[in-house]
């Protein structure tokens, strides 16, 4: 008797939603077994709802898997913590990139919002030690976020999340537009959009790797159809002044297009990111926002791959960790990886550019020293315009990262990594060789 495919639709509803709402209010990163399992269940569910839907069903699905999240504090990530006293400190004239919260709080006369004990013990020691990190368009955004409830955590996360579900919605109706015009099917966006680390890592955790993207693809969409040089330059900036990423990406059309068409955009790209950095880089705060920047080359180490292996030959060689040595000379390579994406004669169509940004961005993960599960984000939006799907794959593992947290040392574990990266690495040599995606439905 074949099976009553709305009722299994129904079903998977159901579980997703459920898992949803287990994950976003009950689990605690420290659960590592239970946040694993529940992860994993709602992959492979999603996975399969997917399949089952049309383009309609899937934006409103993914619109109200968001909104089980709504009112959640998110459990898995400190971040946000750091995001509100951003944008708190500012309300009082003081620049992020100035003080680091423990010199503020040495002064507490200086603060004035009822939260900053609060705040500061909950961003952690690592957070509270640095001056901020977050581009200017972020503390923007923080800033606005925190105007109108300041003294109430759940009521900016949801501020937060408004922002960030806007921008998603946006991703995915752009992206389907760009996909259909492009000559690919619109149903990738399914992909990203019902994707569990998307919703978890954006509208759960409230990172801003979805608004950084909602510009970026406002940026191609200018660039391939409108031709605006102008407004494609000012959302790739926008884009670049939320993340940084997108830095590494942009030179990818450098080779596709006359030197002078390159100068315009990147003389509108440049005012536009002065226009936005001058107020808070005017005094010290660029050389102390760069020298936060560099910890994540030299100091700071999380799921990294190919860096976690050449740390072990380090200590058996040098007898102590490299990462230092190893933080002077990965930004080297990195620039060497843009300049040969960049440069290279292939980038001439729309497909070229994303496979080269996607390859461009996985290798800089794959010998970063800190790869944190959101950061991925962007590559499963850049795969979907190509013959890859590895982006998915190591979406669907790199949440066992977490399960650093469940060691009460914060060690990770070599053979979780391992179990990761094996994945990760077998699906990009399997459709590097086989040049065919290696998941059935994508």
């Amino acid at each position: 008797m074949p099976v009553d495919k709305s009722f299994v639709r129904l079903g998977l509803l159901g579980i997703v939603s459920l898992l949803y709402i287990f994950v976003g209010y009950v689990v605690a990163r420290e659960q590592t077994a239970l946040l694993l399992t529940s992860f994993g269940l709602l992959f492979a569910s999603t996975y399969v709802l997917n399949t089952h839907l049309s383009n309609q069903e899937r934006l409103w699905y993914g619109i109200g898997f968001r909104l089980l999240l709504l009112f959640s504090i998110p459990e898995l990530s400190q971040d946000f913590y750091r995001f509100i006293w951003d944008g708190l400190i500012a309300h009082q004239g003081i620049n992020p990139y100035v003080f680091t919260p423990n010199q503020l709080m040495t002064s507490p006369d200086q603060l004035s919002f009822g939260l900053a004990p609060v705040l500061y013990e909950k961003m952690g020691t690592l957070s509270a030690g640095h001056y901020s990190n977050y581009p200017p368009l972020n503390q923007l955004g923080f800033w606005v976020s925190t105007l109108l409830f300041p003294d109430h955590v759940v009521i900016t996360a949801i501020c937060f999340r408004i922002l960030i579900i806007g921008a998603d919605v946006g991703v995915f109706l752009l992206g389907q537009k760009l996909l259909s015009t492009l000559g690919y099917n619109p149903n990738r966006m399914g992909w990203y959009f019902l994707n569990p680390l998307i919703i978890i890592e954006l509208t759960g955790n409230l990172h801003w790797e979805g608004i950084m993207l909602f510009f970026f693809v406002l940026g191609c969409w200018h660039y391939y159809f409108t031709k605006s040089e102008r407004l494609s330059s000012l959302f790739f900036a926008l884009s670049v002044l939320t993340k940084l990423i997108p830095l590494m990406l942009i030179p990818v059309y450098i080779r596709s297009q006359p030197l002078s068409k390159s100068l315009r955009m990147g003389g509108v790209g440049i005012a536009t990111i002065l226009l936005f950095s001058l107020p808070f880089f005017l005094s010290i705060g660029l050389e102390n926002y760069m020298k936060t920047l560099q910890l994540w080359f030299k100091n700071f180490e999380f799921n990294g791959s190919i860096y976690s292996i050449i740390r072990a030959l380090g200590f058996q060689i040098k007898g102590y960790n490299i990462i230092r040595q190893w933080g002077a000379i990965s930004p080297l390579i990195v620039s060497g990886i843009v300049l040969f994406f960049s440069l290279r004669k292939k980038n001439t169509s729309p497909s070229q550019h994303f496979t080269a940004m996607m390859l461009l961005l996985s290798w800089y993960y794959f010998i970063a020293t800190v790869v944190h599960p959101w950061y991925i984000i962007p590559l499963v939006f850049l795969c979907l315009f190509t013959r890859y799907s590895y982006p998915l794959v190591w979406s669907a593992v790199v949440l066992v990262s977490y399960a650093t947290y469940g060691n009460p040392n914060f060690t990770e574990s070599p053979w979780l990594l391992a179990f990761e990266y094996c994945f990760v690495y077998g699906a990009f040599f399997y459709e590097w060789k086989k040049k065919r995606p290696l998941l059935e439905h994508f």
